[in-house]
Parts: C-alpha cells; structure tokens; sequence
C-alpha cells in the first residue's frame, strides 16, 4: 500500500484522530472522520481537508456515509474501546475493510481486541508508561508500539555522532536475531533501507525488535 494514496477512516474526531487526520492528509491520503460531537465536527470541517460525518461510528449509516465500502484503513480512536471495538468488528467483518486499528484505552481489555481479530490494538497507556519507565533509564532508544502482546517493538533511535554505525552502511554492522531496520528518517525523508543504506549522524533509526533483542540492538548503535 505505500507509494500510493489510501481512502482512511478515522472514528473518533477528538485530539486523537484529529491529529491523526492532519498526518495522514499531510501524507498525502484521503481522510474521512466519524465523530459524534458538534464542535469538534465544526473544528475538522473549519479545516476542510477531510470529509467529516456527525455521527455515532457504530452505526451503519455514518459508516457507510463516511464511505466504508471503499476504505483501505480504519483507525477507532475514541475513548471509548467498546465503541473503538464494535466499529472494528462492523469495519472488517461487514465490510472487509483489509486493515484495521483501534487504540485501546484500558490495558486490561487488550486480549479482547486481539480475540476479536483487530489487526493493530494500540495500549497507548501501556506504551506511555514503557516510555516513561524505560525512556528515563535509556534515553537513546523509545519505545513507540508494542506489537503481537508484546512479541515485539517498534523502537525509535536516534544516531549520535559519536556512534559506530555513523558512515557505515547496513550490510557492514552486525546486527543482532531479533531485530530488523524498518525505516530511516534522513534530512526529514524517510528512507527504507538496503544493504548499502548509509547510516549518518542525526538519522532517526524505527526498528522491529523482539524484547530479548532490544539490549544488543542498542548496542550497536553505542560507542565502546
């Protein structure tokens, strides 16, 4: 799906997915947003770069004005996770959408949205405090997604000049089982590299790592 712009659905028009609709339209996506109060309706409408329906996200009828038959994403944000549940199940089952995310809002009902078959449950409490915990401790490497109950992360990294890898490209580090390079942000381009990426000083490294991997994977990117 990259390289070409997607049809995304965001319920839930709220801080959450207004961000969320000024990124993706800034990416260069089309945008429709489902949210059930006024003001924030007339705030994304004042915008006027998505489509914006007033109403309830787990009713067909705002779905499917907010065009759900031809949607390749949707994203339930609200702070809600019955709603951000239900709206999910509608999305996938009743209208095959392929992908579908939801943040969940109660870490305690992660298993539910994965019994459910919800492609990406995002515990943004679980992950705030990751970052908090961990990010005071190590603050070289951030934790941005837990991913399959935790089997693995996306971590974000940023390349110090004074780290090994800087000048060297991929297929010359020695990188640890368990991890993988998904993306390089270089000079506010994102990159997805190759054996003979190079690596640069300022970079910003996204990578997937499994948990047992996370203190190697730092350690190639620290000196000595």
């Amino acid at each position: 799906m990259r390289g070409r712009t997607m049809y995304i659905i965001i319920a839930g028009g709220g801080k959450v997915g207004s961000y969320l609709a000024h990124l993706l339209v800034g990416k260069g996506h089309d945008v429709a947003v489902i949210e059930q109060d006024t003001e924030a309706c007339e705030a994304l409408s004042d915008w006027g770069k998505a489509l914006v329906i007033n109403g309830d996200c787990c009713d067909l009828g705002a779905l499917i004005d907010a065009g759900i038959e031809k949607t390749d994403r949707f994203a339930a944000v609200t702070g809600d996770d019955a709603d951000n549940l239900v709206a999910c199940q509608l999305a996938k089952v009743r209208f095959n959408v392929p992908l579908t995310t939801a943040r969940i809002n109660d870490p305690r009902n992660e298993d539910i949205f994965h019994k459910f078959g919800v492609d990406f449950a995002l515990n943004s409490t679980n992950i705030l405090a990751t970052v908090i915990e961990e990010g005071i401790i190590v603050n070289d490497m951030i934790p941005l997604v837990s991913l399959g109950k935790g089997k693995a992360t996306l971590v974000e990294l940023k390349i110090s000049g004074e780290s090994p890898v800087t000048g060297k490209t991929i297929r010359e580090l020695t990188w640890p089982t368990g991890c993988v390079v998904a993306s390089i942000m270089h000079e506010g381009e994102v990159i997805f590299p190759r054996g003979a990426t190079v690596l640069n000083a300022g970079d910003i490294v996204v990578g997937l790592v499994a948990p047992e991997a996370e203190e190697q994977f730092r350690r190639v990117f620290r000196k000595g």
